[in-house]
């Protein structure tokens, strides 16, 4: 095809292990490379002015989309967002985008690598019960945490409360150790 142009691109992924089971939707593969897995995008945009590389680092740089969308949907019921008003509907799809960023930063500032869902975090934080208390005039939380998870809690409201950001990360998971009960 004329003003068609090939170019090579960092091969990305790694494949699964032998025995591994991949999906079906994988499909047919081109070239089998082991441990490399081959990717190709079309484009009518001229080379000249749009290089390979960059509409593919552009390109997989948006590659999370999905999982935002689909988070956004489980995790903050996107789909019951409809209101009668579009301004209202509007808003409210707003409040939950706002309200999944704060997610994500709020896990970057406990320096969490791996992302979460707001259903865990749910699980892990915000569910866990507590008392406002208000002795000799300062208001105190106090938290229904066993005893196996305390050292956890106890590091993340360092982190939380640090204010001067350090590089000392809370895990994602609660480490349970066995000699508490």
């Amino acid at each position: 095809m004329p003003g068609t142009e090939v170019a090579a691109a960092p091969a990305t992924g790694v494949d699964p292990a032998p025995g591994q089971r991949k999906n079906s939707r994988d499909g047919k593969r081109l070239i089998d490379v082991p441990g490399y897995r081959f990717q190709a995008l079309v484009t009518s945009l001229p080379g000249a002015t749009h290089p390979p590389l960059a509409g593919w680092r552009y390109y997989n740089g948006r590659a999370d989309c999905e999982n935002v969308i689909k988070e956004l949907r489980t995790g903050f019921a996107l789909p019951t967002l409809c209101l009668k008003s579009f301004w209202a509907s509007e808003a409210a799809l707003s409040l939950a985008t706002l309200t999944y960023n704060l997610t994500v930063l709020f896990q970057r500032h406990l320096g969490w690598q791996q992302k979460v869902t707001i259903h865990t975090l749910r699980f892990w934080l915000f569910v866990t019960a507590g008392v406002l208390t208000h002795p000799q005039g300062r208001t105190t939380i106090k938290l229904a945490v066993p005893l196996r998870e305390r050292p956890w809690w106890l590091r993340l409201w360092e982190k939380i409360l640090s204010p001067i950001p350090n590089c000392n990360a809370v895990e994602n998971r609660p480490a349970f150790t066995s000699h508490l009960t």
